[in-house]
C-alpha cells in the first residue's frame, strides 16, 4: 500500500514590501525622520549667536557704567589718571593746619619719582591742584618711556608749600623739579589763592573791583620789583611790557603773613632761562589804595588808605651866607650823572675856578667810581638823585627809603662821604619824601633856573637861558650826561664872571640846611 502522503501545507504569503505599500496622503506630506533632525540642527547656531551678542552688549554696558562711576568718584578726591604697578603711596598729616598729604613714589631703571599732593577739606581745591601735578607727571612719564639713551634714571620731585591759610583764603605753591638729562633741569611752578568755601581760584582782578587803573598799578609794581632783582643780580635789563601783564599775573599767592602779594616764577616760565628762578614780591602796603574792596580785605592785611594830609608849609630857606664877592653867588648843579662827559666838565670847572654840585644816580656810581672820587677830590659837592630815577611821591615810604639809602650807600662806599642833600627826580616831592629825608638828616634841593638842556640840545640856547635867568643866589639846573650841556659851560662861566658872579656848591650857597626842608 503506498505510503500515505502527508498533506502539503500552503506556503506562507510573503510579507508585502513596505516600499510597495500604498502611501496615504498624510504619509506623502510627512518628512522623513532624518530630515526633521537636520532642520533642528540648523537652528542651533542662530540661537547661540544671538545669545553671544546679548552677552557682549551687557558686558559693554557694564564697562561703560563702571567707567562713569569711576569718573564720578574720581572727582571727589585727587587721584592719578593712571596707576602703575610699581607705584606706592601713603597718607600723612602735613605741617599745615587742616591739610593732609598724599605721597606717591615710583622707582624703576628709567625713573625715580616723588610726588606730594595736598589734601584739603575742599575737594574742588584738591582736584585743581592734582590736575596740574598729574599733567606735569604725565609729560615726565612720557619722556621716561621714550628716551632711550641714558645711564641713570630720570628724576622728578613735586612738592607743595602753603604760604597763607586763614578762614577765607588758602595760597598754595606747587614746585616741580624734573631732570631729564637735558641741558638744564626743568623747574616749574603752579600757584593759586583759593576761596576756601567755594574752592574757586581768586584772581588779581577779584581784588580790584575790575579797575583797569588798579590792576595796572599792581602790574607796574611787579615790574619794578623784577627790575630791581635783575639789577641786584647784575643781569641785563629786560622789556617786561609783553611778559609781565595782568594776564600773566592773574594767579597770585599771599606771603609774609598776609602782607605781600607774590608770583613765584619758575626758570624759563616768564623770563629767559638765564635769569633763573625768581619770586616777584609786592608789599600790600605799596598797592593798598588799589585793594580796597571787601574780597581783598578778607584775604589779607589791607591797610585803609590814610586820610589826605595837607601839604606841609614850606620851610623857609636859611639865609645864604654873605660871600666874599658881595651877593652875586650862583650854584651850578648837574643831574643824572656821572656820565661820559663828566670828566671833561671837571676840567672846565677847574679852568674857571668854579665849584658845582653833582646829583648822582645811585645805579651809575659803582661803574664809575674813579669819576665820583674825582668830583669829591676837586672840591665839588655830591648829592643824591635816587637809585633808579622814579617819581618818588608815587612810591610807598619803604621804596622811597630804599631809593635814598641805596644811593647814599653807593656814594659813601666810593668816596667815604654820605650826601646831605637830595634832588628828587622830576622835582617831584611831597610830605612823605620830606619825612624820609628828615629821618636821615637830609634836605631837598630843587632849582630856580631850568636850562631845559635835555629838550634843546643846543649849547648856545642852553648858555643863553642860564645867563638870562641868573640872579644872586640862583640854583641853575643842567645835565652832565649831554655833551651839548657840557659844551655850554665855558660860555656860562665866562659871561657870568664878567657880571661879577662866583660859583659855589649848594652848601656854600645856602649854608646850614634844616633836615626835611625843601629849597628853594
Amino acid at each position: 500500500m503506498p505510503a500515505k502522503k502527508s498533506p502539503r501545507k500552503p506556503l506562507a504569503k510573503p510579507p508585502a514590501d513596505k516600499a510597495d505599500k500604498p502611501k496615504s496622503a498624510s504619509n506623502k506630506a510627512a518628512k522623513p525622520k532624518h530630515t526633521r533632525h537636520a532642520a533642528k540642527t540648523k537652528t542651533k547656531p542662530a540661537k547661540w549667536r544671538n545669545l553671544l551678542i546679548a552677552i557682549l552688549l551687557l558686558t559693554a554696558m557694564a564697562t561703560i557704567l563702571s567707567g562713569l562711576v569711576y569718573a564720578y568718584f574720581n572727582q571727589l578726591s585727587p587721584r592719578r589718571p593712571t596707576a602703575l604697578s610699581d607705584e606706592q603711596y601713603y597718607f600723612t598729616d602735613s605741617r599745615y593746619s587742616g591739610i593732609r598729604s598724599k605721597f606717591v613714589t615710583r622707582q624703576t631703571n628709567r625713573e625715580k619719582v616723588s610726588i606730594e599732593y595736598p589734601l584739603t577739606k575742599n575737594n574742588k581745591i584738591n582736584k585743581t591742584v592734582a590736575q596740574a601735578i598729574d599733567r606735569a607727571d604725565s609729560d615726565f612719564r612720557y619722556a621716561a618711556t621714550n628716551i632711550l639713551t641714558f645711564d641713570q634714571p630720570l628724576t622728578e620731585t613735586i612738592s607743595y608749600q602753603v604760604t597763607h591759610n586763614n578762614s577765607v583764603a588758602l595760597s598754595i605753591i606747587v614746585n616741580i623739579k624734573q631732570d631729564m638729562h637735558g641741558a638744564h633741569p626743568v623747574s616749574l611752578t603752579h600757584f593759586w589763592t583759593f576761596d576756601k568755601k567755594s574752592g574757586e581760584v581768586i584772581s588779581l582782578s577779584d581784588l580790584t573791583e575790575q579797575s583797569e587803573k588798579a590792576t595796572e598799578g599792581i602790574v607796574a609794581a611787579a615790574r619794578n620789583n623784577i627790575n630791581e632783582t635783575i639789577k641786584q643780580r647784575q643781569q641785563p635789563e629786560l622789556d617786561l611790557s609783553e611778559t609781565i601783564t595782568q594776564e600773566t599775573l592773574s594767579n597770585f599767592v599771599i606771603i609774609d603773613g598776609g602782607n605781600s602779594l607774590a608770583w613765584p616764577i619758575g626758570q624759563a616760565s616768564l623770563l629767559p632761562s638765564a635769569y633763573g628762578e625768581m619770586t616777584v614780591k609786592v608789599p600790600i602796603a605799596a598797592v593798598a589804595k588799589y585793594l580796597q574792596n571787601p574780597t581783598a580785605r578778607k584775604l589779607a592785611n589791607i591797610p585803609k588808605p590814610p586820610a589826605p594830609k595837607p601839604e606841609p608849609a614850606p620851610t623857609p630857606a636859611a639865609p645864604a651866607p654873605a660871600p666874599t664877592t658881595g651877593n652875586k653867588v650862583i650854584a651850578l648843579t648837574f643831574d643824572d650823572g656821572p656820565g661820559p662827559y663828566t670828566a671833561h666838565l671837571l676840567d672846565i670847572l677847574d679852568q674857571y675856578g668854579a665849584k658845582a654840585t653833582f646829583f648822582l644816580i645811585g645805579s651809575k656810581v659803582s661803574g664809575q667810581v674813579s669819576i665820583v672820587r674825582s668830583i669829591q677830590a676837586r672840591g665839588h659837592q655830591l648829592g643824591n638823585h635816587s637809585w633808579s630815577h622814579p617819581e618818588l611821591p608815587k612810591l610807598p615810604a619803604g621804596q622811597i627809603a630804599g631809593e635814598i639809602d641805596r644811593t647814599n650807600d653807593a656814594i659813601k662806599q666810593a668816596t667815604g662821604v654820605t650826601p646831605a642833600i637830595l634832588r628828587p627826580p622830576y622835582g617831584a616831592v611831597n610830605g612823605v619824601v620830606l619825612e624820609q629825608l628828615r629821618l636821615r638828616g637830609m634836605s631837598s634841593i630843587l632849582w630856580s633856573v631850568d636850562t631845559r638842556d635835555w629838550a634843546d640840545r643846543n649849547s648856545d640856547i642852553v648858555c643863553s637861558r642860564a645867563v638870562a635867568g641868573a640872579r644872586p643866589g640862583a640854583i641853575i639846573l643842567m645835565h652832565d650826561i649831554h655833551q651839548t650841556s657840557v659844551n655850554a659851560v665855558p660860555c656860562i662861566l665866562s659871561a657870568l664872571k664878567q657880571q661879577g658872579y662866583s660859583f659855589v656848591t649848594v652848601q656854600g650857597l645856602i649854608g646850614n640846611m634844616a633836615a626835611g626842608a625843601g629849597y628853594p
